[in-house]
């Protein structure tokens, strides 16, 4: 069950305590309920549930830029680590955002048959076969606001699939479909190691 605070304050200084708790190897096999807690509250982050993806385990290590500090890593599937941070999560939500999960969460099926097509890991840019995310060729921001254009009624109401991801209510399944299909028509996958995802142009 998620826990309630009454602030952001609260809440950030509850987040805060975890994290400087110190050095973790593994919070899931040694400390369970920080484990749950700070899953619980990065399904907030503006990246989820992609943030998520293949996450097993949480560990904590020192700050990469400051050595006196923690930081939280995400342990991947694969072996993989990612840093998130749990301040990030706290944040005010962007107004569009339960709309930009579902429209994720919408086409997952079409990213996971793309990379059950892939049979050598290795990214598009630099040839690295490390830390692979599939991106898409076209922004997905720009994907979504051209077919939001097409749109006369936009969902603003959602509710949550079995793993309490937001998804589209089934009043909505036309919308969604008519998305699945312009995204399957119009975007173009391909692999990029995290570090040329991160620096890619932002402007196509």
């Amino acid at each position: 069950m998620q826990k309630q605070f009454k602030t952001k304050k609260e809440k950030q200084k509850y987040f805060s305590n975890l994290l400087n708790k110190g050095l973790c190897d593994s919070l899931k096999n040694k400390r369970l309920d920080d484990y749950n807690d700070f899953i619980e509250l990065f399904k907030n982050h503006p990246d989820y549930p992609n943030k998520l993806e293949e996450v097993v385990d949480i560990c904590i290590v020192k700050n990469k830029l400051n050595n006196k500090a923690f930081e939280l890593n995400l342990i991947k599937k694969d072996g993989t680590y990612d840093d998130i941070s749990y301040i990030i999560c706290i944040s005010k939500r962007n107004p569009y955002y339960d709309l930009n999960v579902a429209l994720r969460n919408a086409i997952k099926n079409q990213i996971l048959d793309f990379k059950n097509t892939i049979k050598k890991y290795e990214c598009e840019f630099c040839g690295s076969n490390k830390e692979i995310q599939i991106d898409h060729e076209i922004l997905f921001k720009k994907l979504t606001t051209e077919f939001l254009k097409t749109e006369q009624k936009i969902p603003n109401l959602f509710t949550k699939n079995y793993s309490n991801e937001t998804k589209f209510r089934q009043e909505d399944k036309n919308f969604e479909n008519r998305w699945f299909e312009y995204h399957k028509n119009n975007s173009k996958l391909r692999q990029l190691c995290k570090k040329c995802n991160l620096t890619r142009s932002k402007k196509i």
